[in-house]
């Protein structure tokens, strides 16, 4: 295969092309797939447009390099190009990466993301173990390699792999003299850092990106997509005034682009945050009903946690916790989504075991671990009442940050009371600037009560005077006046309707409830 020469590359190609025979422009294509897609891009797809069936098929590279590949997989028909471990062990090194290569962005336009790692893996693992003298030329493909490796560790969930394999293709796209190869690990770079919530980092990796030059007909789609959600999930996460624009750029919800799913994040988001939450689960229908099934990977994860998000804040808590209940180990947002549904619904012990999961898996980035702290201070305030000087400053650092402001806009206005009462005064103005423009929910949320509690609750509809409810539970008419006081203290009310409404609202008497009263 011709990995450098563009020249000969080019004349090849052009020669096939003039002689008509499909046989010689796909064996053209492909043995000089790598100086066309960089330098000559819409000839080598215009060829590959040409080709019948048969001879794409003899292909993947080019089976998967056809635009048509992308469509037809999200319409049901994905292409998932197999081959004999036999006929593979007699490629060239050359030859056989491109095979991999192909086989593995092959698999994750098809959905297939756990077959598209097991390819990521073997490629990774050629490019330690096989010596090719392609990969030694600072104009070959290697760095490009890297870079996809990374993309499938990206989309699979694993962004702290990707990070590290798009440092090293970062490195090596330097050398190259490729205009936009540096644009293009950079962008995803950015891309990874967003996911794992280190924005700063998101920011300067993105802005670095955008000063180099445009990116050329090959990759102009991909760079610009994983830009505009790059930029659209920090905006939203940080609530900037230019929320609006950064939406506005992204690819619409049927894009067959891999920055869909990231896209898709940025604008549920926002639309939660403008409590907008049935157009979030619009879009949310819209764009799995546009994509194949991803299983096991960060399409799903995002897709989970933002209807479990979004269902809870429409009201339909019963269909959230349906979800939430099924979704197993879909990935760290969906764990978050979980916790903050159960302290919603005041199943506190059900979000200590979500929160003690979060904060076991090491993994997780900082934008995980800084929803983790504040759901626990939410989970403290919860069963305390406050919160301890500890987490109050801990919340207040978050805060200040202001990388999470989104995220503190989900939380009831309450907690956010609590934590100022325990500042201190040198902590308090910092604190109150942070949080000076962010609309808290006026929340009030679903309490746990005590089995005694509860079981006077059940009797409020059936018994109509105090003394009957302590006949029926053969104790004393004082017993039953101290659990109504605590009772009402801990729905906010102060009579037997509201305690009656409100006991439904909250679900307390459902099949949710964490612990069955006796009657």
């Amino acid at each position: 295969m011709n990995f450098h020469d563009v020249a000969a590359a080019k004349l090849e190609l052009d020669r096939a092309r003039k002689a008509g025979n499909p046989d010689g422009i796909a064996a053209a294509a492909m043995n000089n797939f790598w100086p066309l897609y960089c330098s000559h891009y819409d000839e080598l797809i215009a060829a590959i447009q040409s080709l019948p069936a048969r001879d794409l098929d003899r292909y993947p590279m080019l089976r998967a390099t056809h635009p048509m590949t992308r469509v037809m997989a999200q319409s049901g028909r994905p292409y998932k190009p197999l081959i004999y471990q036999d006929d593979a062990r007699k490629l060239p090194p050359e030859q056989l990466d491109v095979l991999t290569l192909a086989q593995m962005i092959a698999f994750r336009f098809s959905g297939d993301v756990a077959a598209a790692l097991v390819y990521a893996q073997r490629l990774d693992e050629r490019i330690a173990t096989v010596a090719s003298e392609s990969r030694y030329r600072t104009d070959g493909p290697l760095w490009f390699l890297h870079a996809q490796i990374g993309t499938t560790y990206l989309i699979a969930g694993d962004s702290a792999y990707a990070l590290r394999k798009f440092t090293v293709a970062q490195q090596l796209a330097e050398l190259s003299p490729l205009p936009d190869a540096v644009r293009f690990v950079l962008s995803r770079s950015a891309l990874a850092h967003t996911l794992r919530g280190s924005l700063s980092e998101a920011e300067a990796a993105l802005t670095a990106a955008r000063r180099e030059p445009e990116p050329t007909p090959a990759h102009v789609v991909s760079v610009r997509g994983t830009e505009s959600a790059t930029a659209a999930l920090i905006a939203v996460e940080r609530l900037s005034d230019d929320v609006d624009a950064h939406l506005a750029a992204l690819e619409p919800f049927y894009s067959n682009d891999l920055s869909w799913p990231f896209a898709l994040l940025a604008r549920t988001r926002a639309l939660l945050a403008k409590r907008r939450p049935h157009e979030a689960l619009e879009a949310l229908h819209l764009a799995e009903d546009a994509h194949p099934v991803q299983h096991g990977s960060t399409a799903t994860d995002i897709i989970t946690a933002m209807r479990i998000e979004a269902l809870a804040a429409a009201g339909e808590e019963s269909r959230a916790r349906d979800i939430a209940d099924g979704s197993g180990h879909t990935g760290g947002r969906t764990a978050i989504a979980r916790a903050g549904l159960a302290l919603h619904q005041g199943r506190l012990d059900a979000a200590t075991r979500e929160l003690r999961q979060v904060a076991a898996d090491f993994a997780h980035g900082p934008g995980t671990r800084g929803r983790h702290q504040l759901l626990s201070a939410w989970l403290e305030f919860s069963r305390r009442g406050n919160v301890t000087a500890d987490t109050a400053s801990a919340f207040a650092r978050i805060a200040i940050a202001g990388s999470l402001r989104r995220s503190l806009s989900t939380l009831p206005s309450g907690v956010i009371t609590a934590v100022r009462e325990r500042l201190d005064e040198n902590e308090r103005p910092a604190f109150d600037a942070a949080i000076d423009s962010i609309h808290f929910r006026d929340l009030r949320t679903r309490p746990s009560l005590t089995d005694s509690e509860s079981r006077v609750l059940h009797a409020l509809p059936v018994y109509e005077t105090v003394a009957e409810i302590a006949r029926a539970f053969h104790v004393s008419p004082n017993t039953i006046k101290s659990q109504l006081k605590s009772l009402y203290r801990k729905l906010g009310c102060s009579s037997r309707e509201e305690a009656i409404e409100l006991g439904g609202k909250f679900q307390l008497v459902d099949r949710y409830a964490e612990s069955a009263p006796a009657r």
